[in-house]
């Protein structure tokens, strides 16, 4: 809050500025970036599987970081001076109780943005741990599209998805819902353990094994 460090000066790299205008670039920045979070937040909601938007709110998570630690770093500079100049009678003390409450804020959101970063990061470990096993699940599903002569367009009909679903599908870039996969094994009379593996498997518990990381990896991403 501006209110909080109105008046206070800060000397640094030999140049004294106010306190306001020393963080007004990075301030800028944080509120770009949240911005961008904002919208990456809400898009996910539309699309939890989207693995580009789920990149980006990693990225964006990253930078928040990045600048909360720049502007807590400048605060605390501040802090320093400030102590002294509580002394010298150049700030009051309600100015030094707002820098020291504006402090407090910074490290609390510095804390909650590593939190959320740290899970994405481990979320994104896990997606791709389990994104192995289906890793060339489009390759198959581009296979067996060709085999019959269907168009991108003919088999997203059939399926009742957009033409850049089934294509993001089919490029690696989208992973398959549970559903998804079980309309594309009835539609070409194929197994669920042929989509996956690109074999048949006997194995029942091999069977259940795949459904268990089909599930485990849709739950990472609601996580996200």
């Amino acid at each position: 809050m501006a209110g909080r460090i109105q008046g206070i000066t800060v000397e640094i790299g030999g140049d004294t500025t106010k306190l306001q205008t020393a963080l007004k670039g990075v301030n800028t920045e944080i509120r770009n970036t949240q911005s961008q979070l904002k919208d990456v937040d809400k898009l996910l909601k539309l699309d939890p599987g989207n693995t580009e938007l789920l990149a980006q709110k990693h990225r964006l998570l990253g930078d928040a970081v990045k600048e909360t630690k720049e502007k807590l770093e400048t605060l605390k500079t501040a802090a320093e001076q400030a102590d002294e100049a509580l002394k010298n009678g150049t700030i009051t003390q309600e100015q030094y109780n707002g820098l020291q409450r504006e402090i407090a804020e910074t490290e609390a959101k510095l804390k909650s943005l590593e939190e959320q970063a740290n899970q994405s990061a481990t979320a994104f470990r896990s997606i791709a741990a389990k994104g192995e096993k289906l890793k060339t699940v489009g390759e198959r599903v581009r296979q067996l599209r060709t085999d019959r002569h269907l168009t991108l367009s003919a088999l997203s009909e059939e399926l009742n998805c957009s033409r850049d679903h089934l294509s993001k599908v089919e490029n690696n870039k989208r992973c398959p819902s549970l559903d998804m996969l079980a309309e594309l094994s009835a539609y070409f009379g194929v197994s669920m353990d042929y989509m996956i593996f690109g074999e048949y498997c006997d194995s029942f518990q091999l069977r259940a094994d795949l459904l268990k990381v089909i599930s485990e990896l849709t739950e990472v991403v609601r996580k996200i």
